[in-house]
C-alpha cells in the first residue's frame, strides 16, 4: 500500500476555535504543506484566530462560503487541494432550533457541496469531516 503524505490542505470553518487551532499548528509544524484556509467568518469565527499563521509562506485565507459550488471548485483546481478538513459549521445548539433552515443550508448543504466537488474534481485523496452535535443532530446528542 503506498503511503500517503498531504501537500495542499484545504481547511474549511478554518477560523472557528477549533479549525484555527488545528490550522495554525499545520501552518508551524509542517512548512512544506500548503495550507489553504476558507471561511465565510459569521458569528462563531473571528479572524484573530488566524493571526499567528498570516505572514506564514504555506498559509491563504480565503474569505467565502462552502455553499458556492464554483467557488470550491475553483479552490480545489488553483489551489491543487488533495485534503479537505472540513470543520465548517454553524453552532450552539439554541440557535439551531430558531432557525433549523439556516442550519441546514450551511451544515447540511454546504457539506454535500463539499463532496460533490471532490467527485467532480477527482483530485481529493482525504476527506476528513468534524463537526458538532448540530451537524450530526439531536438523535445523536441523546445517545452521548
Amino acid at each position: 500500500m503506498a503511503t500517503y503524505t498531504p501537500k495542499n490542505i484545504l481547511i474549511t470553518g478554518a477560523a472557528g476555535f477549533i479549525a484555527s487551532h488545528v490550522a495554525n499548528r499545520l501552518v508551524r509544524n509542517y512548512p512544506d504543506y500548503k495550507i489553504v484556509v476558507l471561511d465565510k467568518l459569521d458569528y462563531c469565527s473571528n479572524l484573530k484566530n488566524l493571526l499567528p499563521s498570516q505572514s506564514s509562506r504555506n498559509f491563504k485565507f480565503v474569505k467565502g462560503d462552502i455553499g458556492s459550488a464554483d467557488l470550491v471548485n475553483y479552490l480545489l483546481i488553483t489551489e491543487s487541494i488533495d485534503t479537505i478538513m472540513h470543520f465548517a459549521a454553524q453552532t450552539h445548539v439554541d440557535n439551531s432550533f430558531g432557525n433549523s433552515f439556516e442550519f441546514t443550508k450551511n451544515n447540511i448543504y454546504g457539506t454535500h457541496v463539499l463532496l460533490e466537488a471532490c467527485k467532480v474534481t477527482g483530485q481529493i485523496r482525504r476527506f476528513i469531516h468534524v463537526s458538532t452535535d448540530e451537524v450530526y443532530g439531536r438523535q445523536m446528542r441523546m445517545l452521548l
